[in-house]
């Protein structure tokens, strides 16, 4: 049973919702979960009470309501709702066990401090990093700047959305960015990355120099992409392509044009919704299977942009409240 169907499950077990055959599955997993030895589960005594801290913590805002409850109803809730915070960090550690790099586990449990810079809809970030480099961060993206960068090193995390990185040359401290899931690395460069989580791939484009792309598995995927490449990594599938760019710049957005080649409807509904606010939808499937090459400028009002993309392929379209149908 996956996560999310057993915080539903606890759920209706709370509510008294739950069947005798749920409860029971409720109470043998609690049991097992408490027999397990402290060693299978932390990695020593500092980490047990930095998680039982932890876990008080978020225990603490049920208390005062329980205490209406019988004695009973009392224990059962108390043991539901620790083994949804249990269940939450366990979940959460998996993830850090395996589906991290090593830095990124090691960044991790050192407690390092991050600068979070995030956009909104229609926003373009510049950001000048200690070392001269200079990120340009695309509308609705989040990126992580750890405290120390330029210190020790010089990694930054890409979680969501688009980047464009000027790399001040430094051979002794390569500049590493994380996006999910890949890794990418350089001394001295221009290239972009769109990591959008709405999108089930990753691009990395070359506009000056080379980078080396691995996953997160350290599988190699480009020992040395150059200027005018690109590299397209799927998520669902693990597989990448790399292609000669079309497009000169693929970060022209940071001029407020987007141009985008062969692109599927999700890539172009993606690129409306961070110019102009708007959710893009396909009205069947016909429509959402097209591909389009279209220039998209923030100088140009929604509704010019509109009947560009809808001659493309003779569609029309509709207007619902933030939503524009496409037909």
């Amino acid at each position: 049973m996956d996560s999310e169907k057993f915080k539903q499950l606890l759920h209706r077990y709370l509510s008294g919702a739950a069947s005798d055959t749920e409860k029971e599955t409720i109470d043998a997993w609690y049991e097992s979960f408490r027999e397990l030895d402290d060693s299978e589960v932390f990695h020593g005594d500092a980490e047990a009470s930095r998680i039982n801290s932890q876990m008080r913590e978020r225990l603490s805002g049920y208390w005062n309501p329980i205490r209406k409850l019988g004695y009973g109803k009392h224990l059962a809730y108390a043991a539901a709702v620790l083994a949804l915070v249990s269940i939450a960090w366990l979940v959460h550690r998996g993830q850090n066990d395996h589906g991290l790099t090593d830095s990124n586990r090691i960044s991790a449990e050192a407690g390092i401090g991050y600068r979070e810079i995030t956009t909104a809809v229609r926003q373009v970030k510049k950001i000048t990093l200690p070392d001269s480099s200079i990120v340009w961060v695309n509308a609705s993206s989040r990126l992580r700047i750890p405290e120390s960068f330029g210190a020790a090193g010089r990694e930054l995390y890409l979680d969501e959305g688009e980047a464009f990185f000027e790399v001040t040359p430094n051979p002794g401290k390569p500049f590493i960015v994380y996006s999910r899931g890949i890794v990418t690395q350089v001394l001295g460069t221009a290239f972009n990355i769109s990591n959008y989580e709405r999108l089930s791939r990753i691009t990395v484009d070359v506009q000056q120099g080379s980078v080396r792309v691995i996953d997160t598995n350290q599988r190699l995927l480009a020992n040395k992409l150059t200027k005018a490449q690109q590299l397209a990594y799927d998520l669902h599938t693990g597989t990448y392509i790399t292609a000669t760019l079309t497009t000169p710049n693929a970060a022209n957005w940071r001029e407020g044009t987007i141009q985008l080649t062969n692109a599927s409807f999700e890539e172009v509904a993606l690129a409306m919704y961070n110019v102009y606010g708007v959710e893009l939808k396909a009205a069947d499937r016909q429509v959402d299977d097209h591909q389009y090459s279209v220039t998209i400028r923030t100088s140009h009002r929604l509704d010019e942009t509109l009947r560009i993309i809808c001659s493309i392929h003779q569609n029309q379209y509709r207007r619902e409240s933030n939503e524009v149908i496409i037909y």
